[in-house]
């Protein structure tokens, strides 16, 4: 009796219909198990195991360039962010990669501090993948991902306002967070609260944490003093640079902060423990992010936790339905944060 499931030529390189007599399943089968998407068409984890030991005893390869010019697409996203030594972009990143994944994506992220660099915008436009996820400031208002946008490529931003009614936008309110951060210290009986943040936050009517902040304190009745406001780098340095200015004689020195992101937060503290001033005894800390890092120095940082898993899973979940169905609906999301309490302001330990 002839053997239904033939062995292949072994001069030619094996093909999906190759692996899927092996497996004795279809070759439809055989892409969805190839492509990650297993998981989402129920297919059993047996059937699965069958396809990736048939491929693996083959020796078989999937040609993703072939399938690219099938259905002219890659199944590559691109994660441009202005910098990847920044701690609170790796779970966005991880999240996002993991939704991806799952469907059958892949994340390439590439570093850049604008849009506008020639060799990665030359290789968007080379249709080198089919959707970009866009942070920081510079990548999302440049003028060059509009120019991607119209070339067809799929855009969401994350923590930017949109720049363009059809491109999607994914933050969190960092206005309720500033709020909510200079509130508490309020709360605890200062009267005298300074915000530490980087330069390009530092616009008076900036409906960012800034706002919040002169909300906060508004709402208590306390002035908004400019000098009250330090501008610094977006580093741990940048945060220890701030102390050594907020701490200089004055006759009405500040006894709080409320930090722009818990890395200038992390360096204040430090610098805060080199002068000898005792926190929270005679000086308080908010951060902002909820970075794992806060829960580790001494004493532990008190923050606004930001959710940043679910902005990249979201990231991702809403690139991918712009790619999938050809057109962007152009939704804002903004996901709520959360105070949490711990040592550097003095408050109540959250539980």
């Amino acid at each position: 009796m002839a053997n239904d499931r033939q062995e292949p030529d072994s001069s030619k390189a094996p093909t999906s219909a190759d692996v899927a007599r092996r497996a004795g399943v279809s070759q439809t089968t055989v892409s969805q198990v190839l492509n990650g998407k297993a998981g989402i068409t129920r297919i059993s984890a047996d059937t699965r195991q069958k396809v990736l030991d048939a491929a693996a005893n083959l020796g078989y390869t999937p040609n993703h360039a072939a399938r690219s010019l099938r259905e002219r697409r890659t199944k590559l996203i691109a994660l441009v962010m202005p910098t990847i030594g920044n701690p609170y972009f790796s779970d966005v990143v991880h999240a996002a990669q993991e939704v991806a994944r799952n469907a059958g994506y892949s994340v390439a992220v590439i570093p850049m501090r604008a849009a506008g660099d020639l060799r990665t915008s030359a290789l968007l436009q080379g249709a080198a993948c089919d959707g970009i996820i866009a942070t920081g400031h510079d990548n999302c208002s440049s003028p060059d991902l509009l120019a991607l946008k119209a070339r067809g490529l799929a855009v969401v931003v994350v923590q930017e306002p949109s720049p363009d009614p059809t491109i999607s936008s994914i933050s969190v309110d960092l206005e309720e967070g500033g709020y909510i951060a200079t509130r508490h210290l309020i709360r605890q009986g200062h009267q005298r609260v300074c915000h530490i943040t980087e330069r390009l936050r530092a616009l008076p009517d900036a409906e960012s944490r800034l706002g919040g902040y002169r909300r906060a304190l508004a709402e208590a009745g306390l002035p908004f003093d400019p000098d009250l406001v330090f501008v610094t780098e977006n580093s741990m340095e940048g945060g220890a640079a701030a102390v050594d200015r907020l701490l200089e004689p004055a006759q009405n020195s500040p006894t709080a902060a409320f930090v722009y992101n818990d890395r200038l937060a992390v360096g204040a503290l430090a610098r805060l423990r080199e002068r000898g001033v005792n926190v929270p005894g005679e000086f308080s800390l908010v951060g902002f992010d909820g970075l794992a890092i806060g829960a580790f120095t001494a004493p532990a940082l008190t923050t606004i936790d930001s959710p940043r898993e679910a902005i990249g899973r979201l990231a991702a979940e809403t690139l991918i339905k712009a790619i999938e169905d050809g057109y962007q609906t152009g939704q804002a999301h903004r996901l709520p944060v959360r105070l949490v309490v711990r040592g550097s302001c003095g408050g109540q330990p959250a539980p």
